[in-house]
C-alpha cells in the first residue's frame, strides 16, 4: 500500500512538472525497421516493437502522446541534426552525435555479433581487429559499420540485413558484423536459423540504446526529462519488464 501511494504521488508530481508539454501536439518520431526493437509491418502500415512500446508507455505516463513514421536511417540522422525531426528511438550514443543529440536513460541494449556460414572457422576471432584478415560486411551507416570505419578495418557495406545474409549464404563474404537480435529475427523470417553461425566477440560490450532527441527541437531537454521520469515509473510498476518479456 505504501509503495502504491508513493508511486501515485510521484506520478502526480511529474505530471505537474511537465504539464506544459502534455498540452502540446503529439510528438512524432521517425524510425527505421530494427526488430525486435522496432518492427515495421508495411502490409498493415503499423509500427510496433519492444522499444516502440516502451517509449509510448513512458511518455504516456507523463501525459505525452507519441506517434511514429518510417524513414531511412541516414535521413533520420540528418533530420535530427538540422532540427527537422524531433528525434528517434533505439539510437546508440556516439561521439559524433553528441553535438546535436540529447540522449535519454537506457531503454534497451544491443549486442554485436558475427554471422557466418556454419563451416567457416571463427574460433580464433576474438576481437574486432581480427577481422582485418577476412571479407567483412556490415549495414551501411549502422553503428557497427561506423566502428569498422573508425578503426580502419577494411569492409564492404550492404543496405540491410537481408542483403547481408544473402552475401554470407552465397559465399561473397566471410563474416557479417551486425546486431544480434535484428539479424536473428530476419534469419528466422527467412528460415535460415540452421544455415548460419552466430559468434560473439569477447571484447565487444553491450551497446545501450536510447530515445534520442534533437537539440534544435523545441523543448527537447524537457521532453528527455519527461521521458526519463516516465521510464522510471513504468520500471517501478512492472510495465517495462512485461513488455520486454514479450520479445526476449
Amino acid at each position: 500500500m505504501f509503495f502504491q501511494r508513493a508511486l501515485w504521488f510521484l506520478l502526480l508530481s511529474i505530471i505537474g512538472c511537465f504539464s506544459g508539454l502534455s498540452s502540446a501536439q503529439t510528438l512524432t518520431l521517425p524510425v527505421e525497421d530494427y526488430p525486435p526493437y522496432i518492427t515495421v509491418d508495411e502490409s498493415s502500415n503499423s509500427i510496433s516493437g519492444m522499444d516502440i512500446r516502451v517509449t509510448q508507455a513512458a511518455f504516456a505516463t507523463v501525459g505525452i502522446q507519441v506517434s511514429f513514421e518510417t524513414a531511412p536511417w541516414q535521413a533520420i540522422l540528418q533530420g535530427i541534426e538540422s532540427g527537422e525531426f524531433a528525434g528517434t528511438v533505439s539510437c546508440a550514443r556516439r561521439p559524433e552525435r553528441a553535438p546535436y543529440m540529447l540522449f535519454s536513460n537506457e531503454v534497451s541494449t544491443s549486442s554485436r555479433v558475427l554471422i557466418s556460414r556454419p563451416s567457416f572457422a571463427t574460433d580464433h576471432i576474438e576481437s574486432i581487429y581480427d577481422l582485418n584478415s577476412f571479407r567483412v560486411i556490415s549495414v551501411e551507416q549502422w553503428d557497427m559499420e561506423q566502428q569498422l570505419t573508425e578503426l580502419n578495418i577494411e569492409h564492404s557495406t550492404v543496405q540491410g540485413i537481408s542483403e547481408g545474409l544473402e552475401s554470407i549464404m552465397t559465399g561473397q563474404s566471410d563474416v557479417f558484423f551486425v546486431s544480434r537480435y535484428p539479424v536473428l529475427h530476419q534469419a528466422k523470417k527467412e528460415g535460415l536459423q540452421k544455415s548460419i553461425k552466430v559468434s560473439s566477440l569477447v571484447a565487444e560490450p553491450l551497446v545501450p540504446l536510447h530515445v534520442c532527441l534533437s537539440k534544435n527541437y523545441p523543448q527537447a531537454r524537457e521532453l528527455v526529462q519527461a521521458f526519463n521520469q516516465g521510464l522510471q515509473i513504468i520500471k517501478r510498476n512492472g510495465t517495462f519488464q512485461a513488455i520486454r518479456n514479450e520479445y526476449l
